[in-house]
């Protein structure tokens, strides 16, 4: 499955959010539902490490956090920082099983959509 992104200065991102609190703004169904405020913050995420940590956890679908700690060569402090990172901008989710949690793919793709394009409103809002 693919996330799209949205890169958008924090101003805009702060200026959509309340728009849609307030009921003045209604997101459209192909807008991104995750936000960054640079291309610096989104590859700082998603860089080659954890773009392939969600590919093993996809292709092998590990139980627990142990067994992918063990999967990847990471120890757990590290793994479970990372994963808590992935889980809180919507990329993974961790299960609760019991006593163990187990991490699941959400998205194995990515499309990053920065630029003008959802922009256009929030400026318009911005600049009355």
């Amino acid at each position: 499955m693919k996330a799209r992104i949205g890169v958008m200065s924090e101003e805009l991102i702060r200026t959509r959010i309340l728009s849609i609190a307030a009921g003045t703004y209604q997101p459209q169904e192909n807008e991104p539902k995750v936000w960054f405020t640079s291309l610096n913050a989104v590859s700082q995420i998603l860089c080659p490490d954890n773009l392939e940590l969600i590919k093993l956890m996809e292709r092998e679908r590990p139980e627990t956090l142990s067994e992918l700690a063990e999967l990847s060569g990471r120890s757990l402090g590290n793994l479970s920082k990372t994963l808590q990172t992935l889980a809180n901008k919507g990329f993974i989710r961790l299960e609760r099983k019991g006593k163990s949690v187990k991490p699941v793919a959400l998205f194995t793709d990515f499309e990053i959509i920065a630029g003008q394009e959802f922009e256009a409103p929030f400026q318009a809002l911005n600049a009355a």
